[in-house]
């Protein structure tokens, strides 16, 4: 007598049912977890090896990295009191117009934004010249070293002339 009274055909059948739903079930709760985690860790090997290759450049690179930090900190560092350190910044501005042919109307400061770390002082400017003039100055306002930011720009033409007449806030940052 066989298993539960089965015929041969009828074991033989039981038995490969059973070894299927053996095979399924080491499938999907074994084999298919298992692929699925060293998928997960060979993702994670290659995310984390692209962050060390990356890691060694800028290790390799930190000499150069730190002195252009240095020179940055350096010419964002405050040089002496807020009211000096404005005074600077209007001065910078007077000059770039003066060497681009620019004519400042008015320039009027405005109150200084302190933060945490750093203050943010704004200038508020009227200025008046031709196109290659103005774009000239804005110019070397973006390229200034001191990290000057033009913050608000309105053009306007002036009647009867080529000329345009300029309102531009521009700001400056100083870390303290």
């Amino acid at each position: 007598m066989t298993l539960l009274n089965l015929s041969n055909r009828e074991s033989r059948l039981f038995f490969l049912t059973l070894a299927v739903i053996a095979a399924w079930s080491a499938e999907a709760f074994i084999l298919k977890p298992v692929a699925m985690k060293w998928k997960g860790l060979d993702d994670q090997i290659t995310a984390d090896t692209l962050k060390l290759e990356k890691s060694e450049r800028l290790i390799r690179r930190r000499s150069p990295i730190t002195n252009d930090y240095d020179k940055a900190a350096a010419s964002l560092k405050m040089a002496g009191s807020p009211e000096e350190e404005m005074a600077k910044f209007l001065t910078d501005i007077e000059s770039l117009a003066n060497t681009t042919g620019v004519h400042i109307h008015e320039i009027k400061p405005l109150p200084v934004k302190k933060f945490n770390l750093y203050r943010k002082f704004y200038a508020d400017l009227e200025l008046e010249g031709d196109m290659a003039q103005i774009s000239n100055f804005m110019g070397k306002v973006q390229s200034s070293p001191d990290v000057l930011v033009i913050d608000k720009l309105s053009l306007n033409p002036k009647t009867g002339t080529n000329l345009l007449r300029c309102g531009i806030v521009i700001s400056k940052l100083a870390i303290l």
